[in-house]
């Protein structure tokens, strides 16, 4: 379905009624934010809502409903705020549609309404398939040690509106944006003074369909960009050069700019501006996919006129996003590691391809499909044992027989996992957790997946 259908010309109106679809972080920032501001808000979830959400939309007055969205049938809104989780074929979708009914994600209504203050702050936004958390949090962390405020929001945790409604008191200097191609499908006139995208490759094709679609959702954090903007662009991924080369050929299109690994790095140094900002052994970031991560960002920073200084001092303590990569604890000579946010293939075959150690492999969740081929590849190379949980564990185990691997264990929840990963590990081994999949099969977000396997690893060392 096209989403371009569902609110190509939306606007502002003057507060009226709001249909608010979805009581997760967005949906519940985005409810209170509109109720604040005069709107006659209806919140209503598919699913249960938590006592403390229920209480908190009590306590405001807003109307909602839980389990369903039969009431929302009911209403004629002036437009509906998308939950990114659901999926626009969805039945709440079609009813707007049906009606004509203007639907818009939050970060749409964010921006609009930031284009209604005096001095809005620029808005850096960046996307990908990988490494959208690191990037965002990276650029957050150099502007505030250059010494502005700066609010790090989007998909990677904190509503865009939030930031929207702090900027009115406390005003930002810069809005650094994650967002996905989910809030991509319904946002049409975000215009980012700088738009990353970091790389392209197969994710979310059990929503998306195939890489083409998802090619042009992720190219829509560019199409309302001018000539006063900047697009960067990974040098080494086709599909980004794909899209350098459609923004080049716009008359008033943004500037594009590309960046790659071999123009930061020279010996066993990273370079800035021409010139060796600090060894590469100095940054906390190790592996080459955050040396791609680090190469965007020094594009970025030059732009932004930030000093060396400022980014080596940053690079020396930053130590990355929870969940990506994130050391745990170690028991017996065994390190644990935990990779919850790998949640598609090529994140976890980045995660396998960095570790120098002999590993025990726990993945599986809920698939999202694309070519499995190279990941069972890096398994042969990297893995000792794989332990597979999950929804994609059948699918998993078959696609490594196929490929010939057969070093493998299907078990049901993370504490079975970790118990079986230990049945197989010896000291000097890493066992870790690198699902390659989405979490929601078993957890409310990856997260809770990651802070579940935090807190075995936490409960199996205090009992040794």
């Amino acid at each position: 379905m096209d989403s371009t259908h569902f609110a190509p010309d939306f606007s502002l109106t003057q507060p009226t009624s709001v249909v608010v679809l979805g009581a997760a972080r967005s949906g519940l920032a985005a409810a209170l934010f509109l109720h604040k501001k005069g709107y006659q808000v209806f919140l209503s979830d598919a699913g249960r809502m938590d006592d403390g959400t229920c209480a908190q939309l009590r306590a405001q007055g807003i109307a909602f409903e839980q389990g369903g969205h039969a009431d929302a049938f009911g209403k004629q809104p002036a437009f509906v705020v998308a939950s990114p989780g659901i999926p626009l074929t969805a039945k709440p979708y079609q009813w707007a549609q049906q009606n004509q009914i203007p639907v818009v994600s939050e970060v749409e209504l964010a921006w609009q309404f930031l284009q209604t203050m005096d001095s809005p702050p620029p808005v850096v936004a960046v996307t990908g398939s990988n490494g959208k958390s690191t990037v965002v949090s990276l650029i957050a962390a150099l502007l505030r040690t250059a010494g502005y405020r700066v609010s790090a929001c989007g998909n990677i945790g904190l509503p865009l509106i939030q930031c929207v409604a702090e900027h009115e008191s406390q005003p930002f200097d810069y809005l650094v944006l994650e967002i996905s191609s989910f809030q991509l499908e319904t946002t049409y006139t975000l215009q980012p003074a700088f738009a990353l995208l970091l790389n392209l490759y197969e994710n979310h094709l059990d929503r998306h369909g195939d890489l083409e679609t998802y090619f042009a959702l992720k190219s829509r954090l560019f199409q309302c960009q001018s000539a006063r903007d900047i697009a960067i662009l990974s040098q080494e991924n086709p599909w980004c050069q794909r899209l350098a080369q459609q923004l080049n050929a716009l008359r008033e299109g943004p500037q594009v700019l590309d960046f790659s690994v071999a123009q930061v790095t020279e010996g066993q140094h990273l370079m800035y501006q021409g010139e060796a900002l600090l060894p590469l052994s100095e940054i906390r970031l190790q592996g080459r996919h955050n040396l791609e991560n680090i190469a965007a960002v020094l594009t970025l920073a030059e732009q932004l006129k930030l000093s060396g200084e400022v980014i080596a001092e940053t690079l020396r303590y930053f130590q990355g996003m929870p969940h990506r990569l994130e050391p745990v604890g170690e028991w017996q000579g065994c390190l644990f590691i935990n990779d919850s946010k790998s949640t598609n293939y090529l994140a976890a075959e980045t995660a396998l391809k960095s570790m120098t150690r002999p590993v025990i492999w726990i993945a599986g969740g809920q698939d999202k499909g694309g070519d499995f081929s190279p990941l069972a590849r890096c398994v042969h190379d990297k893995v000792k044992h794989a332990v597979l949980m999950g929804e994609s564990q059948v699918n998993f185990s078959r696609s490594l027989s196929q490929s010939g691997y057969n070093q493998m264990t299907r078990v049901n929840g993370m504490k079975a996992a970790l118990a079986e990963a230990l049945r197989h590990a010896e000291s000097g081994d890493v066992i870790l957790l690198s699902p390659a999949t989405a979490s929601y099969d078993a957890y409310a977000n990856f997260e809770a997946r990651g802070d579940d396997f935090r807190a075995h690893v936490a409960q199996l060392i205090s009992e040794a």
